[in-house]
């Protein structure tokens, strides 16, 4: 069910790093998955304690925004992967996990694992939490530091030194006697990145108003790869990152007095040293994707990711119809989806795909046409355009690919809607791509 349309969902929280997350004892940013992992299906408790993995591991691929599906289950997922060929749409596949699953099937796969046959939710969460756990960053010059088996430059053991005196009541995961990301994982601060009415953070899972916008504490190993910092992702960064906390944080609501204190006292000369005991953190296995880093690249990394290109032509609403795909184009796929959205609601849609096209328009009755538009060119009918909450339409057609060869190859694909405030009575989506593998 596409409830919001085809836009892209973002969540309003960034998604922390995997790697040595095993340490944690609460997991996501407000520490709502705890040690005690329950069944997703029947609610009883698997284990007692040290389950923060599973926990956390049970609720993405159920969440109709991380994941774009409203309504489905645990048992869905678990009734689906059997049929499911094991990253039959990945490339560059580490040799030793090609080795392992031997052209065999998930229900091969689980078998030996776990000595009988089953493909269950817990198992499934079981098998993503050992991945997880192998998943330990402890080879940073900063370790190699601690065990003596390295040295950090001047610059990083002045930052070493500030960083002690300014951020080590927080950030506990340095400290020597401490595990990667040991206890200080589990603290909970408020560190004035966001205003508390954005989100509540920790409060909402604790129910007290003295854990108002109260995060989990990150530990800083592999700080310098992220793309974005803060749990809101609001920082690019570790200079922006030293920068918000020379001043102490932006909001002052039940902000953490040890980030208050901080206003002013670190010191220009602080920042370059303290960036370079940062940059020290990184793994260079980590960096480089080595083992056990390595990984496969998933089809949305591929070149066979349905392309969309070129402008559409607007109706009623001033951007023109835009066109996404929906899921992977595979034989034998029995839900591929291609979707179109920015268009008025109640607007008869049909689609056009075509076996021959081009990124350059022909122009048709004062539209971009990017199907051959010929004899071989299909026309699905499909109804009505639907409202979507943002007050824009969406409508969306599903393929049951054939697993025949005789399919397979290039499409072009292009949306119409019937709207008389578009030209020649149309409005009309920009073009897409898409190669049936």
């Amino acid at each position: 069910t596409l409830a919001f349309g085809i836009e892209v969902q973002v969540t309003h929280r960034r998604a922390p790093p995997v790697i040595n997350a095993a340490y944690a004892t609460r997991l996501f940013v407000d520490g709502r998955a705890d040690d005690v992992f329950r069944d997703p299906v029947s609610g009883a408790i698997v284990l007692a304690s040290g389950g923060a993995l599973e926990s956390q591991i049970a609720e993405p691929p159920v969440d109709q925004v991380e994941m774009g599906h409203i309504g489905r289950t645990w048992t869905d997922i678990a009734n689906t992967l059997p049929q499911l060929r094991p990253l039959d749409l990945a490339t560059t596949v580490p040799r030793d996990l090609t080795r392992f699953i031997g052209g065999r099937t998930y229900d091969a796969l689980f078998t030996q694992v776990f000595g009988t046959p089953g493909v269950t939710p817990v198992r499934i969460i079981f098998a993503i939490a050992s991945y997880e756990r192998s998943l330990i960053s402890d080879r940073s010059p900063y370790d190699l530091y601690l065990a003596g088996q390295g040295q950090l430059s001047p610059l990083a053991l002045a930052g070493l030194q500030r960083f002690q005196t300014l951020c080590a009541s927080c950030h506990t995961d340095l400290d020597p006697s401490v595990l990667a990301t040991g206890p200080g994982i589990d603290d909970f601060r408020n560190t004035g990145v966001r205003p508390v009415a954005e989100d509540m953070g920790r409060e909402i899972v604790t129910g007290d108003w003295a854990d108002r916008g109260k995060f989990r504490v990150p530990g800083l190993r592999n700080v310098a790869l992220r793309s974005s910092l803060f749990h809101n992702g609001r920082r690019q960064t570790l200079a922006e990152v030293i920068d918000f906390y020379s001043h102490g944080g932006d909001f002052a609501d039940n902000r953490d007095p040890l980030v208050t204190a901080l206003n002013g006292q670190i010191l220009p000369s602080d920042r370059l040293a303290l960036e370079a005991l940062l940059q020290a953190l990184t793994d260079p296995r980590v960096a480089a994707e080595l083992p056990p880093f390595d990984r496969p690249r998933l089809w949305l990394e591929g070149a066979l990711v349905p392309t969309p290109f070129g402008t559409g032509t607007p109706g009623t609403l001033p951007t023109p119809p835009r066109i996404a795909a929906v899921g992977p184009a595979y034989l034998g796929n029995d839900a591929f989806g291609v979707g179109v959205d920015h268009l008025a609601p109640w607007l008869v849609t049909g689609m056009l795909v075509d076996r021959l096209g081009s990124s350059t328009p022909i122009q048709l009755f004062g539209h971009n046409l990017f199907v051959a538009g010929s004899s071989n060119t299909q026309l699905f009918s499909l109804g009505v355009s639907q409202p979507a909450p943002a007050g824009d339409g969406y409508a969306n057609w599903v393929f049951h690919v054939p697993p025949s060869n005789i399919i397979a190859g290039t499409y072009w694909f292009q949306w119409i809607a019937l709207d008389p405030n578009g030209p020649s009575g149309f409005a009309s989506s920009n073009g897409m791509r898409i190669v049936v593998h």
